[in-house]
């Protein structure tokens, strides 16, 4: 089955490599900045499961691009003659929209008329102008030469995002990067409101280690769904020292240390960010120990430095927004042994130089961005 997905703009490496892990005969039709067109034989509502996707569709018809009343009316034509598929039905109604180039769009009312009759004989369905229901989706994108007729995938409720914190999709993204496993003691050390640990939660872990030094302001906020689980321990801890956690018993970090902006980290940026890899080096499993980390994009290099000189090894960098921001997302892990081991984390940092968005051109990213937060 061919699906569509949209997901956090500017991410779409890793997004990519995350997809793999939840459905099975993946392959890429198409994909940019913010969305991706694939095939695979996982049913419908896997593909709707997955954790860092904002919408997701299957894809019932497409049409060669041209004005979007023209390709509706042909999109209309292509779907009498097949059978419309077997979808999670919310309702008996259903309505249909048109979202092209990363914005709704109209529809001339004899072309919506003309597909709305198609759904309805196909679906014994009714129209439902608003309310819960069925929605169909007439989808263009940039760099894509058709327009594809879709129905969108339901999803379910999500614990509500506090303010300033990152969002859902981000979180569960960083969390895939790390290679989680059920075997892991993981840990944010910066946890704040707790978005990066509710990510963890839908996935098998030993231990969850919640650490922050604003514990107890933070727990007021904190959803039922973080309190509720027996794998989360609260730690109120600095992240600097962590004195409750014994050296190399965990696996996995993941964590956005203050970006030094608007925190007083109490001391000179880059002594900080050496203190960060100093903890890290303690805390993490001299094997298995490995991290994904969020930093302002101007920190980047210092964070990069600051680990490597305590030889763990940077194996990617992503450049995204956060809220807005330019950040970037260093991934790694694998503390390298001895000279061999430095030479090799050297031989990485060069590649991965100088850095790049990944991003199907900046233009684009600053457009669907800006189209996302209306």
């Amino acid at each position: 089955m061919r699906y569509f997905i949209q997901y956090p703009a500017g991410t779409s490496e890793l997004v990519a490599d995350a997809v793999s892990h939840y459905v099975e005969n993946f392959s890429i039709h198409y994909q940019d900045d913010s969305a991706m067109i694939f095939d695979s034989t996982s049913k419908a509502d896997r593909v709707s499961s997955i954790p860092f996707v904002k919408n997701a569709f299957v894809v019932i018809a497409k049409t060669r691009r041209s004005s979007v009343d023209q390709s509706v009316r042909q999109l209309s034509r292509t779907l009498g003659e097949k059978p419309f598929p077997s979808l999670p039905d919310r309702s008996r109604g259903f309505r249909v929209m048109a979202h092209i180039d990363g914005e709704l769009s109209s529809i001339e009312q004899g072309a919506k008329r003309d597909i709305e009759r198609t759904v309805a004989a196909g679906t014994g369905s009714r129209v439902e102008p608003r309310g819960l229901c069925e929605e169909y989706w007439v989808i263009g994108r940039l760099d894509l030469r058709e327009l594809l007729f879709c129905a969108r995938l339901p999803k379910a409720a999500r614990p509500k995002k506090a303010r300033g914190a990152v969002s859902y999709e981000l979180s569960s993204m960083f969390v895939l990067a790390s290679d989680p496993t059920p075997q892991d003691v993981y840990l944010d050390p910066f946890a704040g409101s707790g978005s990066f640990v509710l990510a963890r939660l839908d996935m098998p872990a030993r231990e969850i280690l919640y650490s922050d030094t604003e514990l107890s302001s933070h727990r007021k906020e904190f959803p039922s769904e973080l309190t509720g689980d027996r794998r989360v321990r609260f730690l109120a801890d600095d992240a600097l020292t962590l004195p409750s956690i014994a050296d190399g018993t965990v696996d996995v970090i993941v964590t956005d240390p203050p970006w030094g902006e608007h925190e007083d980290v109490a001391m000179p940026y880059p002594e900080f960010t050496r203190a960060v890899s100093g903890s890290f080096d303690r805390a993490l499993n001299p094997k298995t120990g490995r991290f994904v980390l969020l930093c302002a994009r101007r920190s980047a290099p210092l964070f990069r430095e600051s680990m490597e000189d305590v030889s763990f090894v940077i194996d990617a960098t992503h450049e995204i927004l956060v809220n807005g921001h330019p950040a970037t997302v260093l991934v790694g892990g694998r503390r390298a042994a001895g000279p061999a081991g430095m030479k090799r984390a050297a031989g990485r940092r060069s590649a991965h130089e100088p850095e790049k968005p990944l991003l199907v051109g900046m233009s684009t990213f600053r457009r669907s961005v800006g189209r996302f937060s209306r």
